[in-house]
């Protein structure tokens, strides 16, 4: 295989941050990583696609419903 075909299949870093995390969120990483077992960046990228997809929708006007097992929805209050 050569390092084209290697480098077309792993996703590309387009840029780097250096972030400080609260207290609560190093808390919240080392959960996700513990139930996870997937890497600081993996976590931080999902993190921020979740986040800008929930931002979307609650600037479209939808709201952001949980259901339960037993088919109980509950309206997530979300202040960004």
């Amino acid at each position: 295989m050569s390092s084209t075909e290697r480098t077309s299949e792993r996703p590309a870093v387009a840029d780097r941050v250096n972030v400080a995390l609260i207290a609560e969120a190093v808390e919240a990483l080392g959960k996700l990583q513990e139930r996870t077992g997937l890497k600081k960046v993996d976590l931080v990228n999902r993190a921020l696609l979740v986040y800008e997809f929930v931002d979307a929708e609650l600037r479209a006007g939808n709201q952001v419903v949980l259901r339960d097992p037993e088919g109980r929805d509950q309206l997530v209050k979300i202040f960004l």
